[in-house]
């Protein structure tokens, strides 16, 4: 259930989720965990989640990184390949604005309540053990594998309801809500919005390509669906198909200039002068992310480097080689101004100094990386290794080891000095 005062700037989430877990390990699990991402500074809002009930058995949690995440024992251990059936009662109380100085991925702008993993997520297993581990600021937050998703939202019927997936089932409750029911998956995590949109609708292919936009932005409907439209067909033709039915488009000022979910895009650059870079970029995510998963506060650059890459690559197509070209000129520029420009791309989040030096190396260096890749390779076999990149990891989740071996394969090229110099340890990188 979704309570939403635009005015007062307070949202509230009343659910229960239902998960059914099956263990990927070789080994027994004797806990479970759930992370509580509302619960995390860049979420502008506060989780409860109750004791879980699984079966008979009522199970209390132990709280670790000061409540985002939630630790169950087991009464039993759960062995490879049995699936765990866990149901946990949870709340969440938002607020906004999500802007100013210090921006935030959840919450409350400008009317608008955006609502990103909403729910207690299950966390990846890396090495048999629970990925429980704090996100430093500046980048993304959650790792998850995908899963098929299921999702019942009871909202306030007189504003837009966006969401990951496709609504199967909508019901007026004759109390001012509405009920409406969406499935989607595999997908890697699931998102919603809610806010006084008008909804236009563009196929593209087999997929539908809805815009969800603030009446103040109307007049840009038309350009933000066709700059999704023209990115959506460049990267099925270069990369690999888009599989899910519908890709929902937010308006959602000040968020982050935008923030990729599966299946859903928070737009944040409506009304300003500029909605192209925003828009393709996290398009872009659903292949650099969404599809191909990776660990985005150890190895972001798997997916940003490759979402910026993919701006040029729609500049090229779009707008012609020139244009792009001009545009990592202004990228060289930038990392050469920086003190030290050696820096490699491959570190993690809180790894760099700050974020603004995680911005430049692993989004504005990292797509020069791939620009330089391109080059070592030439267009026929790069073109060729990104499909095959998507064909190995979709659904999956990609590592910097692995992108790098099947690089070598494609071109059957020794790549260690190049991924030396842009990728693990840095250096001085020259004009082409």
């Amino acid at each position: 259930m979704v309570t939403f005062d635009p005015v007062g700037q307070k949202a509230t989430i009343e659910g229960s989720a239902r998960i059914q877990y099956t263990n990927p390990s070789r080994r027994d699990l004797n806990d479970f965990v759930l992370m509580l991402w509302p619960n995390h500074d860049q979420y502008r809002s506060s989780m409860d989640a109750g004791p879980a009930q699984l079966g008979d058995e009522t199970l209390l949690p132990r709280e670790e990184l000061q409540g985002i995440a939630l630790r169950y024992a087991l009464p039993e251990p759960l062995q490879p390949a049995a699936t765990l059936d866990i149901s946990v009662p949870f709340s969440i109380q938002a607020s906004g604005p999500i802007g100013g100085g210090f921006l935030h991925r959840f919450g409350i702008t400008q009317g608008v309540f955006i609502a990103p993993t909403f729910y207690p997520l299950v966390p990846r297993l890396l090495e048999d053990a629970w990925q429980v581990e704090d996100a430093p600021p500046g980048g993304d937050t959650t790792n998850s594998d995908t899963a098929f998703f299921e999702v019942r939202l009871t909202a306030p019927s007189q504003y837009g309801l966006a969401a990951s997936g496709v609504e199967i089932e909508a019901r007026d409750n004759g109390d001012g809500t509405r009920t409406t029911t969406f499935v989607t998956g595999p997908m890697r995590d699931f998102a919603f919005a809610l806010g006084k949109f008008s909804a236009v609708d563009r196929e593209v292919g087999e997929v539908k390509l809805r815009a969800w936009v603030l009446p103040s932005h109307a007049d840009q409907t038309t350009r933000f669906l066709d700059h999704a439209e023209a990115q959506m067909e460049l990267l099925e033709e270069l990369v690999g198909p888009y599989p899910y039915t519908e890709l929902d488009l937010v308006d959602a000022p000040d968020a982050f200039g935008g923030i990729e979910y599966p299946g859903l895009v928070f737009v944040g650059t409506l009304g300003g002068p500029n909605i192209i870079d925003a828009t393709v970029h996290e398009v872009a995510h659903q292949w650099f992310y969404g599809l191909i998963g990776d660990d985005q506060l150890r190895e972001p650059w798997l997916d940003e480097a490759a979402a910026t890459y993919a701006e040029i690559l729609f500049y090229e197509r779009v707008f012609g080689s020139g244009t792009a070209a001009g545009l990592l000129r202004d990228y060289r520029s930038w990392v050469r101004s920086h003190r030290d420009p050696t820096i490699a791309i491959g570190l993690g989040i809180g790894d760099y100094a700050s974020p603004s030096d995680y911005g430049l190396f692993v989004y504005i260096k990292g797509a020069l990386f791939f620009d330089a890749l391109r080059r070592e390779l030439g267009d026929e076999r790069f073109f060729s290794f990104l499909r095959a990149y998507f064909e190995s990891y979709r659904y999956g989740f990609a590592t910097a080891s692995g992108f790098h071996s099947l690089a070598e394969q494609t071109c059957s090229c020794d790549l260690d000095s190049l991924f030396d110099l842009w990728v693990y340890k840095g250096g001085q990188v020259f004009e082409p």
